[in-house]
């Protein structure tokens, strides 16, 4: 599976394409290579000088573009965290009134994000180990929302009867998990005989997630 890249994700103000597309490249190369990075090592691990490598750039536009490593850090979470509402939201019918249905689409959009996004997971994980002003940051301005989300869904499936018997507070980390291991952890996997990068591997896991948290459906 070919790692996508962030570019023309944000159409420039009418008027400003070609003087700004330049900047706009090398704006992009530097988020793409700093979600690498950041997801090989860490905050506090990364490095502007590898960053900068990567993207064909110099260390001096990463300051030019983000002021400095913390807003590139955040600028490049954020965005993650658009791909990945992007990919549940483009698996849910608009006019779905069914909380089963909602919520498989859910879990089929998150599996198919992690396959492709690995990096989210891996910079969680490091992240995620100890307490700062970055967590709190994502916590309180970007996961709790999304926790909400899911939780509120959740309790739709419980009401229908259709819900495997989570407990609410175990229930974000559990789906997460069971959904982005695989693909966080590929080079194990790979080890192990298992391919996440197959597509057709993508699709029997989002299958097989959606039966084991919410059943089969009536028809089956």
């Amino acid at each position: 599976m070919t790692t996508p890249t962030l570019s023309d994700r944000e159409a420039p103000a009418p008027g400003r394409r070609r003087r700004n597309r330049g900047s706009e490249v090398v704006r992009d190369r530097l988020i793409n290579a700093a979600i690498a990075e950041f997801a090989a090592h860490g905050f506090e691990g990364a490095s502007t000088r590898r960053i900068a490598e990567a993207a064909e750039a110099h260390q001096s536009q990463i300051k030019y573009h983000f002021e400095n490593k913390d807003e590139l850090w955040r600028r490049c979470l954020e965005l993650l965290l658009d791909e990945l509402d992007q990919a549940i939201s483009s698996q849910t019918a608009a006019d779905s009134d069914d909380p089963r249905e909602v919520m498989a689409a859910a879990i089929r959009g998150l599996v198919r994000f992690a396959a492709t996004w690995p990096e989210l997971s891996r910079i969680m994980m490091h992240e995620a180990t100890s307490a700062s002003d970055r967590l709190t940051w994502l916590v309180e301005t970007h996961i709790a929302d999304r926790r909400r989300t899911l939780e509120a869904g959740w309790a739709r499936v419980v009401d229908a009867g259709v819900a495997a018997p989570i407990d609410v507070d175990l229930l974000y980390h559990t789906v997460i998990g069971a959904a982005s291991l695989i693909y966080a952890n590929a080079p194990e996997a790979v080890l192990m005989g298992v391919d996440p990068s197959d597509p057709d591997l993508v699709e029997r896991h989002a299958d097989a997630l959606v039966a084991l948290f919410l059943g089969p459906t009536s028809s089956s």
